[in-house]
């Protein structure tokens, strides 16, 4: 059995798409994905501390800054700079984080893994370009053939010239 910190640490790497791919499969083990979830849940509140924490500590430090006038302002200037981009990462990773508890969510209502239902997705928007093309009376391109090729798991690209 993985500890709880080597799992989460797994998690977070996993969202990074640093995971090595045999790691990847155990998270995609059904008897996992209610661990996977749950450790994107906490990773998500630890990302909300940190950033709850930064605004504090960058708040603190503009009042403590500005106390020391010409001086202070510039480097209220510089710290309000760090922190700002400290908070964009954390913002950002939070992101990838929510959307892979989203994926996880998703894939446990659903009761198969995600690689299935991103074929599903994949597909359905194949289907659905094709049909939007004929709705609106557009011509394919040999392009489009190829792409639409991919749904009798044919690859047409190879094939492809320039006109």
């Amino acid at each position: 059995m993985i500890s709880d910190d080597i799992f989460a640490q797994m998690v977070a790497e996993e969202v990074k798409n640093k995971l090595a791919p045999s790691q990847r499969n155990t998270l995609l083990q059904q008897e996992n994905w209610d661990r996977w979830r749950r450790a994107l849940l906490a990773l998500v509140e630890n990302l909300n501390g940190q950033i709850e924490s930064l605004e504090a500590d960058a708040e603190s430090d503009a009042s403590r800054y500005e106390a020391l006038g010409r001086d202070g302002k510039r480097l209220a200037e510089t710290a309000a700079a760090a922190y700002s981009s400290r908070m964009n990462k954390i913002t950002r990773f939070k992101f990838y984080v929510e959307n892979r508890l989203n994926q996880v969510e998703s894939m446990i209502e659903g009761g198969s893994a995600m690689e299935g239902n991103d074929v599903e997705f994949y597909r359905k928007a194949i289907r659905t370009h094709r049909e939007l093309l004929e709705e609106y009376d557009m011509e394919a391109t040999t392009i489009d053939q190829a792409l639409w090729a991919v749904l009798d798991q044919r690859w047409e690209f190879d094939s492809i010239t320039a006109p």
